[in-house]
């Protein structure tokens, strides 16, 4: 399987490594990163975050946003099979993404971090 993970936390990526550790994961902790490996590759699987750059309540109009690449993807066309989470915690953002997705019919699902059940 084949999935692509857009988070900078690294409490987060440690959890996604163990969750997936048998899976084909590109990590991306950007969303220009997160751009470029969507050129090169086809997902199953996204697992994407609003907040980047350590930041935290981010304006989704900033330059390093998950929905910079949700836009992106969408306006582009891309992944319109995959699989799309949106684990970021930042309600006002995550909403912002899947409104996106919806209006332009690609599904995703909201699931913030904190609810994930990650064991080590």
């Amino acid at each position: 399987m084949k999935i692509l993970i857009l988070e900078d936390n690294s409490f987060r990526i440690e959890k996604f490594k163990i969750l997936f550790k048998n899976q084909q994961v590109d990590l991306c902790y950007t969303a220009e990163e997160a751009i470029y490996s969507c050129r090169k590759n086809k997902y199953e699987i996204l697992w994407l975050d609003h907040d980047l750059d350590g930041k935290i309540w981010q304006d989704s109009q900033d330059e390093n946003t998950g929905f910079r690449f949700i836009k992106w993807m969408v306006d582009n066309k891309i992944e319109k099979d995959a699989l799309i989470y949106i684990h970021s915690m930042n309600p006002v953002g995550a909403n912002k993404m899947l409104n996106y997705l919806k209006d332009n019919d690609y599904d995703g699902i909201w699931i913030p971090f904190n609810l994930l059940k990650l064991e080590n």
